[in-house]
């Protein structure tokens, strides 16, 4: 495999790209997460402008059980072997297959979006904080809730209300239990046509996710930070200006606080180094990882250019 690196600044940041040339093989740990069938990035598709966080990761696990028996193949007694065997030929509970037959059909693609709520605030032991609203969704998955997700539901002892309405079943708790889940909702919506399931930290935010309307793909702010990036990848990760702002004033109040008094020298050099880094994001930064016929490709925004990153793992790994 050969592989060739690059870093471009753009003001205070850099868009860093690595190329992995292995001719579109991926092997071991690398088929679990580019081999997939769901393509494209979804998250910024349903993610509302606005959307601080956002992460898109596929795992495939179809070939998790032979790569586990070519690492035993040369180092398991054939003990061992045999029992991996017989685990693997074990019937899962609820889901009429077994664990090698489960493992087979789990292709998914997990998607995840966090809006902090300037409007709302969240009270916590060490201080309030924006309301941030979540929402969730597994892409391939619909199917095993189907056989498995009514009798999950029933261990927690929630009440759970139960909706039906063109495929998509919905699962809502009483208003009145709000209070118990800090001013939360919590809904889980799993849509058989599509083979999704959401969960939301509540109605308004699960409508506004699944909505397709004014999503974070369409919102300028996620333009410019993902300018110089590829436009298609099977992962990604997003993280806005305005929660790197969150994150500059929350560290800063907790060292004009005194909160971090009791950490360590180390602690408190991290924080500063945090703190120096945050205030270079002009745009945001964000990663993707994509692939073609040559290879591997990963990109990001990031206020560091790869030697610099380079340098802070090498003395990160010198001071251990």
């Amino acid at each position: 495999m050969t592989y060739a690196q690059s870093s471009t600044p753009r003001g205070t940041e850099w868009i860093n790209k690595i190329r992995l040339n292995n001719g579109g093989k991926n092997e071991g740990a690398l088929k679990l997460l580019l081999d997939t069938q769901h393509k494209g990035l979804s998250v910024p598709t349903m993610a509302p402008a606005g959307t601080d966080l956002a992460l898109q990761l596929s795992i495939n696990l179809s070939s998790l059980e032979p790569l586990i028996a070519g690492v035993m193949k040369a180092a398991a007694s054939d003990e061992d072997k045999a029992e991996f065997k017989a685990e693997m030929a074990k019937p899962v509970p609820m889901m009429e297959m077994t664990n090698s037959e489960l493992l087979q059909k789990l292709d998914l693609r997990f998607n995840l979006v966090i809006d902090l709520d300037a409007t709302e605030k969240l009270p916590t032991p060490i201080g309030a904080f924006d309301k941030p609203h979540l929402v969730g969704r597994i892409d391939g998955a619909a199917w095993a809730w189907a056989k498995a997700g009514g009798q999950l539901l029933g261990l927690t002892g929630l009440p759970f209300e139960k909706t039906e309405a063109n495929g998509v079943t919905t699962y809502s708790l009483p208003a009145e239990m709000t209070e118990n889940f800090m001013g939360y909702s919590p809904v889980i919506s799993v849509d058989s046509n599509k083979n999704h399931i959401w969960v939301a930290s509540s109605p308004e935010f699960l409508t506004k996710s699944s909505s397709g309307k004014n999503t974070l793909a369409e919102s300028a702010a996620f333009k410019a930070t993902m300018a110089g990036l590829p436009k298609e990848g099977v992962s990604m990760t997003y993280m806005s200006k305005d929660f790197a702002t969150f994150l500059t004033q929350t560290l800063t109040t907790f060292k004009s606080g005194g909160m971090l008094e009791e950490a360590g020298e180390e602690a408190k050099t991290q924080i500063d180094n945090a703190l120096e880094q945050l205030a270079k994001v002009k745009n945001g930064a964000a990663q993707v990882i994509s692939t073609d016929a040559v290879g591997i490709l990963l990109s990001e925004r990031n206020v560091q250019n790869i030697e610099q990153q380079m340098a802070e793992a090498m003395k990160l790994i010198n001071e251990k």
